[in-house]
């Protein structure tokens, strides 16, 4: 299995997260994940405010495939809500 990370740009209701993990857990997709508050980012030695302020979390799947893992993204309650929900392969080392 191969893991991804999900970045999550929105929010949606706390019944429909509750069927999401619940999916993720029982289909062993899950792997961890967490909400996001505010951050800082650093640029030329400075510190300015985060860069996106729409970053809300991101959650850890492993699947067999990258198609895999865009089908169980479309199940995300973000997505299903019109926010939006990045997708990247995680690099082993």
């Amino acid at each position: 299995m191969t893991e991804y990370i999900m970045i999550n740009h929105g929010v949606g209701s706390p019944e429909k997260w509750d069927i999401y993990f619940k999916m993720l857990s029982e289909n062993n997709h899950m792997i961890g994940g967490s909400a996001l508050e505010c951050g800082i980012s650093l640029k030329e030695s400075a510190f300015s405010e985060a860069i996106s302020t729409t970053i809300t979390g991101y959650i850890v799947i492993q699947a067999e495939s990258l198609e895999k893992a865009k089908e169980v993204m479309e199940k995300s309650p973000i997505h299903a809500a019109g926010g939006t929900v990045e997708l990247f392969t995680l690099v082993k080392s």
